[in-house]
């Protein structure tokens, strides 16, 4: 799977971590695709390939104690969207061959509806309210 990591750090660790990252190398287990330092400083972002744990755990470790590390699991956009779109495709067959799912559906609708119009009578009141206070104070 690939991630992205954003690492950052205190700029009083800049030198501690230039140090480090000069001698650091990835563990087996890791494929680094790209690297970025972000220009303002004190951050960079990594995207990498792993079905590892304990490689990811082995990568982090020497940065630890000094740094912050925000990993998400990512997609190239192309391929998130096609697979996507082959869940939606999936799910709106089940949906469509399911036709109690459509009765719930439209239960869930008229229960919302009931509370949208709930809602409205109560703005209504409160509008009402509202203009009778103001007549009365002017």
């Amino acid at each position: 799977m690939i991630f992205m990591d954003i690492v950052s750090w205190e700029p009083e660790d800049n030198a501690r971590v230039g140090e480090i990252f000069s001698t650091y190398e990835y563990p087996e287990g890791m494929k680094v695709i790209d690297e970025w330092m972000d220009l303002s400083g004190c951050r960079s972002f990594i995207i990498y390939e792993t079905d590892d744990p304990e490689a990811y755990i082995a990568s982090i470790q020497p940065f630890m104690d000094i740094c912050w590390f925000e990993t998400f699991p990512v997609l190239r956009s192309g391929e998130y969207m096609q697979k996507f779109q082959a869940l939606a495709e999936k799910l709106g067959e089940r949906r469509a061959s399911a036709p109690e799912y459509e009765e719930v559906l439209e239960e869930e609708n008229e229960e919302l509806m009931e509370q949208i119009e709930g809602l409205e009578k109560r703005v209504q009141r409160l509008e009402h309210h509202s203009f009778i206070q103001q007549e009365d104070t002017t």
